[in-house]
């Protein structure tokens, strides 16, 4: 439903292509990144899940902030007190 209302505004927010065209010449297309979908399963389930999708750049992002994450919680040390 959100998805549908969401198309639809961006839609009509969009210009129309065939005035664009006319007034403007077409730029060189730059091909679109390649995605690469995994699949997130939801801890304690076999079956829950969801799709994700990113581009090799973001997932390499993410498993850069991930292992700096790791390694900064543990770096700092034990608070267990013994």
């Amino acid at each position: 439903m959100l998805l549908g209302l969401v198309t639809g505004l961006l839609l009509a927010a969009a210009p129309d292509a065939a005035t664009t065209s006319e007034t403007s010449p077409a730029p060189a297309e730059q091909p679109a990144e390649k995605k690469i979908c995994r699949r997130e399963i939801e801890t304690g389930s076999l079956i829950k899940g969801k799709k994700i999708c990113y581009t090799a750049k973001q997932w390499q992002k993410l498993s850069d902030a991930t292992r700096d994450e790791i390694e900064s919680r543990s770096s700092s040390g034990s608070m267990s007190g013994k």
